[in-house]
């Protein structure tokens, strides 16, 4: 197949998905409506005309002499023939096809008839798998390999009979009860450009709603699901896959999802109320919905949703979902999304996910999602956001986002890949690419740090401060350091030797470092260690805070000295040596004096210093 062909294919596959989801929404579509003195059946036309769809009805209900005039109005289509038909009628969407039914069901009896027949293209063949389905949801069945199919009806009124295949125009027949009948259908094949050459007003009109997933992709991936293909049949899975209706019910009541008041259509309709005793399988639903074990929603819920085991929704849902064990959204979620065990979103979030063990969102296989306001996920196990970003992660164990506006706390591993705006906290591992703000872990990785700095036992950046830094000072005859962090803040470790050992860690600021002369701040904490027998190992804490005036010699080594205040508190706990050997308070390393003292007598001491030392 040539790259044209290509295109091709996939523009029309696009607008083959367009029409699809256009045409749930004709009642909902405006349109300006003016006519004078015109009779109803001309009102009609007209509206088909402006709406870019065709008006399927019993001609009994309407009356042929009634003349209508309505001054321009831009109302809806439901309200427009609310307005005409005085809530006579009922209104139901199939395809391309406005539905009228009278609400008026008096003519309804016990009476059982049956309409079977064949379903053929226009050479005669027959087409299997085609959906005939009546428009009261009595009935509905998918043709065999000889394209029959057989439908048992009730009452006395005459049914609309939807007839409809895959790659072909649907036919709406009005067909008049009787006991039984046989109507063979031929059904021409859809082609696209024709709506176009005849309605353009309603060709200018097709556009897809602003959705993370389309409407073909979403039932794909519904119907992938391994739970939703154990819970709903195949049959009740091809009709609402294969068949645009758009039908709103106040109640549905449920046992299984084709054991109920919808029976296999149950994937049609719109729900405000769904009852499932043990699952149930709905197109929408626009309110409240409570299963004991699962709740299939193939489009948007919107309200409230609550199951013993799992929800499952292929579109984006707008409230509250709650499940025992599992909610699964195929498009966005905004509201509050809480699960004994797993939370996933495969679009983005607004809102909160709260589960037992894992929450997950924007998966990867999406394009970029906006960020669309406040969102946060909250787990005893494991966080996934691949969004843009996300405000807030608590994880007992791994978080894992693409940015962070806000607080990331895990147990264990926090993980960005893009920039963290806020504060990392965990018990081992923090990493993001751009730090704006703080890390607290026991390791702590970012490749930039812009605004803030690491707090950790190890700190590494990996395109910031770098400094190795030898140095003695009044109480430790030798010191190494390693400093790292951004452009003004850093932590650093530090070793020293003298008659005592220590072991610091410490945060330090700095000014320009690329001028000759710039100035930092180093404050620290450490354990201070005895190396005469005699003592404990534990001598107790060193804190110290430490001036540096620095002076760069070349472009790899700088000269810093300067003053320092300490303080030490020994370790009260050790025991006490009768002889006491102080050093001499008089010599260069006099801070041994005050060292010495802390430790023989069990009591804080505070001195001034010194340092002095090279850094690379």
């Amino acid at each position: 197949m040539n790259k044209i062909a290509l295109i091709l294919s996939i523009t029309i596959a696009c607008i083959l998905c367009t029409m699809k989801i256009q045409a749930q929404n004709f009642l909902e579509k405006k349109i300006n409506l003016e006519v004078t003195n015109q009779s109803t059946e001309t009102t009609m036309f007209i509206l088909e005309k402006l709406g870019g769809f065709n008006f399927s009805y019993d001609a009994m209900l309407l009356d042929p002499s009634k003349m209508i005039s309505i001054k321009g109005k831009h109302q809806s289509l439901e309200e427009i023939l609310n307005e005409l038909f005085k809530g006579r009628l009922t209104y139901k969407v199939i395809g391309s096809h406005v539905i009228l039914q009278s609400k008026n069901k008096s003519g309804l009896s016990n009476t059982m008839w049956i309409l079977s027949g064949v379903i053929t293209d226009s050479d005669g063949n027959p087409l299997e798998n085609a959906i005939v389905y009546e428009v009261n949801r009595q009935a509905s069945f998918i043709t065999n390999p000889n394209g029959k199919y057989l439908l048992h009806l009730e009452g006395n009124q005459n049914s609309g009979i939807n007839f409809s295949c895959k790659g072909y125009k649907d036919t709406i027949v009005y067909v008049q009860a009787g006991k039984k009948q046989q109507l063979n259908i031929i059904l021409k094949p859809w082609q696209a450009q024709s709506i176009f050459k005849t309605e353009p007003a309603f060709a200018q009109n097709l556009h897809s709603r602003t959705k993370a997933i389309n409407w073909a992709y979403t039932n794909k991936e519904l119907q992938d699901i391994g739970f939703v293909n154990l819970m709903v049949t195949n049959k009740a899975l091809y009709i609402s896959n294969n068949l645009n209706v758009k039908e709103v019910r106040f109640v549905q009541v449920s046992f299984i999802p084709s054991w109920g008041t919808n029976q296999l259509t149950n994937g049609l309709v719109t729900n405000k109320l769904s009852m499932n005793i043990i699952a149930g399988y709905s197109a929408n639903i626009e309110g409240f919905e409570i299963g004991s074990v699962a709740n299939i929603i193939r489009q948007e819920m919107n309200g409230v949703q609550i199951s013993g085991v799992a929800n499952v929704v292929g579109e984006d849902v707008h409230g509250v979902q709650a499940s025992g064990v599992v909610n699964t959204n195929l498009g966005n979620m905004d509201g509050v999304q809480l699960a004994g065990v797993i939370n996933r979103v495969k679009g983005d979030i607004k809102g909160l996910q709260m589960s037992g063990a894992i929450n997950s969102a924007a998966a990867k296989s999406l394009d970029s999602i906006p960020y669309r306001g406040w969102n946060g996920q909250i787990s005893g196990g494991i966080n996934l956001h691949g969004g843009e970003r996300i405000n807030l992660q608590v994880g007992g164990v791994y978080n894992q986002a693409n940015s962070v506006d806000g607080l990331q706390i895990s147990g264990a591993i926090n993980m960005v890949r893009g920039t963290t705006n806020g504060v990392q906290i965990s018990g081992i591992y923090n990493q993001t690419d751009k730090l704006r703000g703080i890390q607290i872990g026991l390791i702590n990785f970012a490749d930039t740090i812009e605004n803030g700095f690491p707090i950790g036992l190890v700190n590494i950046i990996k395109n910031g401060y770098h400094k190795w830094e030898l140095s003695t000072d009044e109480s430790f005859y030798f010191n190494a350091a390693y400093k790292t962090g951004g452009k003004n803040l850093y932590s650093f470790l530090r070793i020293g030797a003298g008659k005592y050992l220590n072991a610091a860690y410490g945060i330090g600021c700095t000014s320009n470092t690329n001028r000759k002369f710039s100035v930092n701040l180093d404050v620290s904490g450490s354990s201070l260690f005895n190396t005469d027998s005699d003592y404990d190992v534990f001598a107790g804490d060193l804190y110290r805070a430490q001036l540096g005036l620095t002076i760069k010699l070349n472009k790899n080594i700088t000269l810093s000295t300067g003053p320092s205040y300490n303080f030490c508190s020994p370790d009260k706990e050790q025991n006490q040596i009768s002889k006491i050997n102080f050093s001499s308070k008089n010599t260069m390393y006099f801070g041994n004096y005050y060292l010495d003292k802390a430790v023989a007598t069990l009591k804080n001491q505070y001195w001034l210093g010194w340092q002095f030392g090279l850094r690379f």
